[in-house]
């Protein structure tokens, strides 16, 4: 079974960006505006269409230094002699000491993924994507992604990027994989975490079982414009727009738990709003029990969450409130945890927050 490497790329990305996708091998034709489809199940993005009428885009600039690593992959940097392969693009002089950086791979699957940044590039305002909509239902229609001015999950529009000068991804194909370049050290030093674009490398010295996509991607060049290497996308369910889609969504989902050993009844009230009108759900969960509300609407707007401890005297009171969850809730769900001994102190939390 092949490795979906953008999936798992995805994936990383999110412990920190949360609504990212990656694009592992550096596919040129993801930019701020474009329509395509992405694929839920490998994260791969396919164009459809080159820009969404009418957009203004936005720069903002950004740390230089991007580098993630799965578990149990070790990097290391070594002095070496590339003085034979070594030519600074510029000059075309040869010299200046070298430097060798190795990843080793103990699992397969592994990533590393080493870049240095140029800038954040986003669409200024996403009422567009609104505005655009009957447009980008006939253009989803082309695809087989809608039918009837409706759209379907999956198709939509990059709506922020993130650029690197320079940079590259590798991931293990086996256990025991290793990569590494080398090349003059400031050279080296600047591909993988400069702020001049000015990165190259020599060669690569070791590559084995690796899946590696580079930029530049020829050695001693400098690469003449940035590359994409995350982004987010807006996709439609019918024409309701979610801003940030990260995988298909049927509806919202809230999960209760009030933890074995806690001995307060809590009582829960749960109210939102819809289009048809609003909603309401009341219960109460003795302690050790779990009980889950699911199929709340994707047009569910302003959901209230209001948590009782209910005491012999004083009762304990939570709230939370969420004005859109479908631009708050990536996954679509929450979950809540309580707990509590009485007399003593209750406690409540919600694990995404």
């Amino acid at each position: 079974m092949s490795i979906r490497w953008n999936r798992t790329f995805s994936d990383l990305i999110r412990r920190s960006r949360p609504a990212y996708w990656g694009n592992w091998a550096l596919n040129a034709q993801i930019r701020p505006g474009a329509v395509g489809i992405v694929d839920a199940e490998s994260g791969d993005f396919r164009l459809v269409r080159e820009q969404l009428p009418d957009v203004e885009l936005l720069h903002t600039a950004t740390s230089s230094s991007w580098q993630l690593m799965s578990e149990r992959v070790s990097r290391t940097e070594a002095s070496v002699d590339v003085s034979a392969e070594a030519t600074d693009p510029e000059s075309g002089i040869k010299g200046e000491a070298g430097l060798e950086v190795s990843w080793s791979m103990a699992n397969s699957n592994s990533i590393a993924s080493e870049f240095s940044l140029r800038q954040e590039s986003f669409l200024r305002d996403l009422t567009v994507l609104e505005r655009s909509v009957d447009w980008l239902a006939e253009q989803a229609a082309s695809v087989s992604f809608g039918g009837n001015g409706q759209i379907a999950q999956g198709f939509g529009v990059v709506t922020n990027v993130i650029y690197a000068n320079s940079g590259l991804n590798v991931g293990s194909q086996s256990s025991d994989a290793s990569f590494a370049i080398a090349g003059r050290a400031s050279a080296v030093q600047e591909m993988l975490g400069g702020a001049t674009g000015k990165g190259s490398f020599s060669s690569v010295r070791k590559a084995r079982d690796v899946d590696r996509h580079l930029w530049p991607d020829q050695a001693n060049t400098r690469p003449v414009e940035p590359v994409p290497i995350a982004y987010s996308f807006a996709s439609f369910d019918g024409r309701l727009l979610m801003p940030n889609w990260i995988g298909k969504l049927g509806g919202f989902q809230i999960f209760f738990n009030n933890r074995p050993g806690s001995t307060y009844i809590t009582r829960i009230l749960l109210t939102y709003n819809t289009p048809s009108g609003p909603r309401r759900e009341q219960f109460e969960i003795s302690g050790g029990l779990s009980r889950t509300i699911g199929n709340i609407p994707l047009d569910a707007t302003d959901i209230n969450l209001d948590v009782t401890f209910v005491g012999m005297i004083n009762s304990d009171r939570y709230r939370r409130h969420w004005a859109r969850p479908l631009g708050q809730w990536l996954s679509g769900q929450r979950h809540i945890e309580m707990s509590g001994v009485w007399p003593g102190r209750t406690h409540f939390s919600v694990l995404e927050e």
